[in-house]
């Protein structure tokens, strides 16, 4: 782990995630994968500790691009393995189907968002394509408008002080949907095509799944009710607290700064910087020192016990908004001040 931790081919290990997860559903243990990700990485995460995978750009190397698209497609071919051990599979494991494709779905969401941010069209077609098939549909288009609304729970992502992430999973979900088709939120009042092309898409590939075979269906459903939970429970982490107040306090997100999370991620983790230019390659991505205690999937955990999850994150926001807002404070009364003198 030190060799992958100094080198510039790190986030390369991602791709043991759809690998592993596709050889053990093969093999019918689609109930050790999950035990793997719910477990093993965060034990591993918390070992490895903080840390910046380093980046292979830095060395001259930039086939570090290629990772979220290998990444996906290993990610597709662990589904369908999946949905072919689905039709003949027991209760048990069809179980366990869905819920370790809808954890390795959500794993995937953080490579196929860096994608989404690729200017190529191309890209777009191929995310698009994939939040279908990950049974988040709108997500590109709900995205873009939380980059734009940041902060605003209407468009979603976003959790005051004391929701807990079971109310605001549904909630979130809900809000994005709606924004994403109303005609509010486009300018012009248009509502993108691509948005009603991934619904059919949905209810083709669904009806589809139904006519093979209806467990196949189920496997769909429960794996895409599993992914988008997670992927929703993510953007509670990384936002919550920051729905008042942001322009005041110049604070967007949460970030993580393990090296195993952003390494297996991504560089999810730096998402402030993420949001203040969603352009950046995710290799260039850096910490802005607003982090959470732990890494992702050990804070997954801790935002399913929600009375723990307050304990620590409702103080820490709260001194956290209170340190920015002053700190804003400072810096209008200094530019006030030097205006003075000039005049």
């Amino acid at each position: 782990m030190t060799f992958w931790r100094n080198s510039g081919r790190a986030f390369w290990l991602s791709l043991t995630l759809p690998t592993a997860a596709g050889a053990l559903f093969f093999v019918g243990r689609p109930w050790a994968f999950v035990a793997v990700v719910l477990f093993v990485v965060p034990a591993l995460d918390a070992t490895i500790g903080r840390g910046a995978p380093r980046s292979g750009q830095a060395i001259g190397k930039t086939d570090e691009d290629q990772v979220p698209g290998w990444f996906a497609f290993s990610w597709a071919l662990a589904l369908g393995i999946g949905a072919h051990r689905a039709s003949t599979a027991s209760w048990v494991e069809l179980i366990g189907l869905g819920v370790a494709c809808g954890v390795l779905s959500a794993t995937a969401m953080a490579h196929l968002h860096e994608l989404t941010h690729r200017p190529a069209r191309i890209w777009q077609h191929v995310s698009d394509l994939a939040f279908v098939i990950a049974g988040y549909p709108h997500y590109r288009i709900a995205h873009q408008l939380h980059h734009r609304h940041v902060g605003n729970p209407q468009f979603g992502s976003t959790a005051s002080l004391g929701t807990t992430v079971w109310c605001h999973v549904g909630r979130s979900y809900a809000a994005g949907l709606v924004s994403s088709f109303s005609r509010r939120s486009h300018p012009g009042g248009k509502v993108p095509h691509s948005l009603f092309r991934n619904a059919l898409f949905t209810i083709l590939l669904l009806g589809f799944a139904a006519l093979l075979q209806w467990k196949i269906a189920l496997f769909y459903i429960g794996y895409a009710v599993v992914s988008v939970f997670v992927v929703e429970a993510v953007g509670y982490m990384q936002h919550y607290g920051f729905d008042a107040d942001i322009s005041r306090t110049a604070l967007t997100s949460w970030d993580v700064d393990f090296w195993l999370s952003n390494c297996l991620l991504v560089n999810n983790g730096f998402h402030n910087a993420h949001h203040q230019d969603g352009e950046t390659p995710y290799q260039s991505l850096t910490a802005q020192r607003t982090t959470l205690p732990g890494g992702y999937f050990q804070m997954l955990w801790l935002t399913l016990l929600s009375p723990f999850w307050f304990s620590i994150m409702n103080r820490r926001t709260k001194v956290l908004l209170r340190r920015r807002r002053r700190q804003s404070v400072t810096v209008r009364n200094q530019t006030s001040c030097d205006v003075c003198e000039i005049r």
